[in-house]
């Protein structure tokens, strides 16, 4: 018994131990797994769960010992939540706003914090109280002073940070901010960057990482908002976008600092002594900031090491959350030991995991400073713009509320990191700097289903040439070539008009280059990345009508490329669980029974590359039917070819096969093989030469259409398939992937031969839809149900 309760004590005294360490950020530092985004997720729900229990009544949140706080807590906890993914419709939020709007906030950062939350919410009601309250900032009538840096009523003016970030969001909903007040502000925290880069308090000589990663995006946020305003024409009347070449050498500096002491254990400092718990969450929170605003996936230090600051800082606030209560608590300095304000910290971070990606900006020497003596020529000239777009294209229906983009430095790339990016912009000026393995990374990006817009400019003495270089050394054997886009692609229409009502003549020219089932590549002569640097969410007085109005064409433009690339299908920083890796069949058991051949001919016969693959990957995990997933290349001159029950052929053009290859196909199949086609995008001229192919294989039968109640369709081959849904093109009244749908009877064509169905034909897409899901602005079956009438025939065709 003695031996029982000591037993029962010692696991008491460790619950309490976990109890007490778990959520704390000041304890020894525990090991941090890599998260997936479901774990993220779950962790980001315990505390969002966590903090709206704390909610007063009243809609407020207060801690008990520092009632003076509890503006600055229930401000900063609605935009934690609201960050998050609660919507300003939530009864705890629209709670928490009735109870903000009461408020008549003081000190500098009460108002900015106010400015910020009721900005993110975006109701139409407080614009009133953010120009009130924008204006109450920028004539320094707070506790504090409007010196360009702003203060808490004394002398420290680290968190002036909060004060630009309140108004820039507050520029984001259309207030206007005036020129001389982000000027003000930026001159200020520059004269205060150290020469290592960095910034720290005022009193110390240090640099320390969360005033750093402040400094940092307080520079941007107003760079951002300095040269939106900007408002130069060349002689045309347009826009200027041939000025001289832009980088932020302070902001890169900064960022230098941070890859150099780079952790997301503590906050970093260059005091030896320093206590690196102080100011902890606070570094997180900046961080985040950075690396939302800049684009920025990775810090790079001055040996050229990479640091993924999400998933390294995720991985460890995942780790030292409450398991209990869902809750983190920070040192007792700061505020960061009330878990309400510590929770919020670590949900404003985690949230960025949420935040869909738009585009990725392929860019040169944005690492160490070596990388960017060696590319003197490859300047980030317009740091903005991505963003501009990223935020144009949240505020429209139908699109996520919060899009972001990411930087891809090109020099330390991989897969991974363009496999981020729905579509990639590159300014054609860049491309001669693209290396060899490089050019491979892009051209093995494109075949993934990846999207390259390119734009031209100033900065390329012959833009169209180096494009025309560049498609060229992408597909050296001339698999595609760039050709002039007119007023019927779908990029005209997939999300705003941009071509004539009249003569149908686009407003815009692109030129786009084909690969199998899809446009991978529109390319831009005139340099859009320039125009949508200049947009600003305020309308301004000193611009016309059409200066307006040529910089929103452009940005539409970018919309309708981003529309048809992702087709709304937006990617997010992690994978969404542990096991959703590329796997390699060296990983797998390779030994099956069947193999399904392709076929080669004289077409373009590879027009969707791997969608035989995914269909027979796909088979397996339903079937205890095992096959191949690397599917045979042949000929049909191949005598191996009646080794296989099954042979699949598509493509986008026109094919004929020669008397020899007839006379062997026509022997396959009456022998029990089976034919199954398909035309890539309902492509007419694949159409109609498989319709001359059927002719020439069997004169005198037609394909004739299946009847929806043949066995193909039903449970006792596979699925049931009597009705599918069918996915029509891109026009202007369907908004969604969803309305573009309708549900139809399946339309499959077949021939056959002593009472067995030996060709079966699709003139509608299957095979891109298995490729690339339904991101593919051509008509045809949607992807799960092409999948599925795919596996049908394939069942089918190994039945007979």
């Amino acid at each position: 018994m003695p031996d029982r309760f000591t037993a029962v004590r010692f696991f008491v005294l460790l619950l309490c131990v976990c109890l007490m360490a778990g959520g704390s950020l000041s304890v020894p530092v525990r090991a941090a797994e890599p998260v997936t985004r479901d774990v993220v997720l779950n962790s980001i729900e315990q505390a969002r769960q966590y903090l709206l229990k704390q909610q007063q009544t009243d809609g407020s949140w207060q801690l008990a010992a520092r009632p003076q706080q509890t503006l600055v807590l229930t401000s900063f906890t609605l935009h934690a939540l609201l960050h998050a993914g609660m919507t300003p419709e939530a009864p705890e939020i629209q709670r928490g706003l009735k109870w903000l709007r009461q408020q008549d906030p003081v000190k500098t950062h009460e108002i900015a914090l106010m400015l910020e939350t009721l900005a993110t919410a975006g109701e139409p009601q407080d614009l009133v109280l953010l120009k009130r309250f924008t204006e109450k900032l920028e004539s320094g009538n707070s506790e504090g002073t409007n010196d360009g840096a702003w203060s808490f009523g004394n002398s420290e003016k680290n968190y002036a940070h909060y004060a630009a970030l309140g108004l820039y969001e507050a520029a984001q909903q259309g207030v206007a901010v005036q020129s001389a007040t982000w000027q003000r502000a930026r001159e200020h925290w520059l004269k205060r960057q150290r020469p290592d880069g960095g910034w720290g308090s005022q009193n110390s000589q240090y640099s320390r990482g969360g005033i750093t990663a402040a400094g940092i995006a307080y520079l941007v946020s107003t760079q951002h908002r300095l040269r939106a305003a900007q408002t130069d024409l060349n002689a045309a009347g347009k826009p200027d976008c041939c000025g001289p070449p832009f980088r932020d050498e302070a902001v890169e500096a900064g960022c230098r600092w941070l890859g150099d002491h780079f952790t997301v254990t503590h906050n970093p400092s260059t005091d030896p002594v320093a206590d690196g718990s102080v100011g902890y969450l606070y570094y997180l929170y900046c961080l985040e900031r950075v690396g939302r605003l800049t684009g920025r996936r990775y810090f790079v230090n001055s040996t050229g090491q990479r640091h993924d600051w999400y998933s390294e800082g995720a991985a460890y606030l995942v780790a030292h959350q409450n398991p209990i209560t869902g809750a983190w608590k920070g040192a007792p300095v700061l505020l960061e030991d009330c878990e309400i304000l510590a929770t919020s910290y670590a949900l404003h971070f985690l949230a960025r995991g949420l935040t869909p990606i738009l585009v990725g900006r392929l860019e040169w020497g944005t690492g160490t400073e070596a990388d960017q003596a060696d590319l003197p020529g490859s300047a980030h000239d317009t740091p903005a713009a991505a963003w501009n777009l990223a935020q144009f294209t949240s505020r429209l229906q139908g699109w996520p509320k919060r899009l972001t983009w990411q930087s891809i430095d090109m020099q330390r790339a991989g897969p991974e990191d363009l496999g981020l990016a729905p579509v990639v912009v590159l300014d054609v000026a860049d491309a001669g700097l693209l290396t060899e393995p490089q050019t491979r990374l892009l051209r093995d990006y494109l075949q993934q289903g990846g999207f390259l817009f390119a734009v031209g400019g100033c900065r390329s003495p012959s833009p169209d040439l180096a494009m025309q270089s560049l498609v060229a050394r992408l597909y050296p054997k001339g698999e595609t070539q760039l050709r002039k886009l007119d007023g019927s692609h779908p990029v005209y229409r997939s999300e705003f008009p941009l071509s004539d009502r009249q003569s149908g003549a686009p407003l815009v020219e692109l030129w786009g280059a084909e690969t199998g089932c899809r446009t991978a590549i529109i390319y831009a002569p005139e340099d859009l990345t320039c125009l949508w640097e200049k947009w600003s969410p305020v309308t301004r007085a000193e611009r016309s009508a059409p200066f307006e109005k040529y910089l929103t064409r452009a940005l539409q433009t970018g919309v309708n490329v981003c529309a048809l690339a992702a087709g709304r299908t937006l990617i997010r920083e992690l994978p969404r669980t542990a096991s959703e890796r590329k796997q390699t069949d060296a990983e797998r058991i390779e030994h099956r029974l069947l193999n399904i051949a392709r076929i080669r001919h004289s077409g373009e016969w590879d027009a969707a590359p791997r969608a035989l693959q995914k269909l027979l990957q796909a088979m397996n995990q339903v079937s205890a039917v095992q096959v191949a997933t690397k599917p045979r290349l042949l000929p049909l001159t191949d005598e191996r070819l009646f080794a296989h029950p099954l042979l699949y052929l598509h493509g986008r053009y026109g094919f004929a096969l020669d008397q020899g290859e007839q006379l062997k196909l026509r022997t396959y199949l009456k022998q029990g093989g089976v034919l199954f086609a398909d035309a890539c995008c309902g492509a007419d001229e694949f159409d109609q030469s498989f319709r001359r192919l059927a002719e020439q294989l069997f004169p005198g039968q037609r394909l004739k259409r299946i009847p929806v109640d043949h066995e193909l369709f039903s449970r006792t081959t596979g699925f049931e398939l009597r009705e599918v849904g069918f996915r029509h093109p891109i026009d202007l009244q369907t908004k969604t992937n969803k309305e573009r749908v309708t549900r139809v009877a399946p339309e499959i064509e077949g021939i056959e031969i002593d009472g067995r169905l030996a060709v079966l034909y699709s003139r509608h897409d299957l095979s891109c839809a298995i490729e690339h899901g339904d991101r593919i602005a051509c008509p045809g079956y949607v992807a799960e149900d092409a999948v599925r009438l795919g596996l049908n025939i394939v069942w089918y065709s190994l039945l007979q």
